[in-house]
């Protein structure tokens, strides 16, 4: 036998670093995968720290303000606060996960515990829409959360099509609307105006 082949598949187990945070006023939640890894974060704890992802100009955009006029404020402050004007919880489907070469991309995560999600739908009754944020590649938002529902038999059928694309999930007589839009990620392919559009419509229909 050759000396000097890898064999060993290396990860390293990461447990998510903030709980979610839901304003009391929350009637949808939006959610991502998990964050990326520590030596990529901005300046700030708190979900998308990593100034290269759209994820909060897209926010502020939604809310009608520029985050550029904000960079002076307390960043978690600012952000609290817009997600409490939308009205918008924000959450990770990943709780802990085996992060595999120290990587931030989705392909190299492998989740071993789940966001509680249904719990927050019980804790918050006025919720009525989940905001998926990724359903490309093998891991992504869409699929840990499909998987989520099968541990607790609550299996709800991914809809086919383009996206923005959506379903409804039937949780103890309360229709949840599932919208699926893109990922905030400088490498999703929808970028600009039809990025700007499929946040603001989730975000604020009725």
């Amino acid at each position: 036998m050759k000396i000097g082949y890898k064999t060993l598949n290396e990860y390293k187990e990461e447990p998510h670093p903030w709980e979610p945070f839901i304003p009391k006023n929350a009637d949808k939640i939006i959610l991502g995968t998990f964050p990326t890894t520590e030596n990529n974060r901005g300046a700030y704890e708190f979900f998308y720290p990593n100034p290269r992802n759209e994820f909060w100009k897209l926010i502020f955009k939604v809310d009608n303000k520029n985050l550029a006029d904000y960079l002076n404020e307390e960043p978690i402050k600012i952000r609290h606060k817009i997600l409490t004007n939308l009205k918008l919880g924000i959450a990770d489907i990943g709780r802990r996960v085996l992060r595999q070469k120290g990587s931030s991309k989705d392909q190299n995560l492998f989740p071993i515990e789940y966001t509680n999600i249904f719990a927050l739908l019980d804790n918050y009754p006025k919720m009525k829409r989940i905001i998926i944020t990724s359903s490309s590649g093998e891991n992504n938002v869409l699929s840990w959360f499909h998987h989520y529902c099968e541990l607790n038999n609550h299996p709800f059928r991914i809809p086919k099509g383009n996206l923005p694309k959506g379903t409804i999930l039937t949780f103890k007589n309360r229709n949840i609307e599932i919208d699926i839009i893109s990922s905030p990620s400088r490498l999703s392919p929808i970028k600009g105006d039809k990025l700007n559009a499929m946040y603001r419509n989730a975000i604020l229909k009725d």
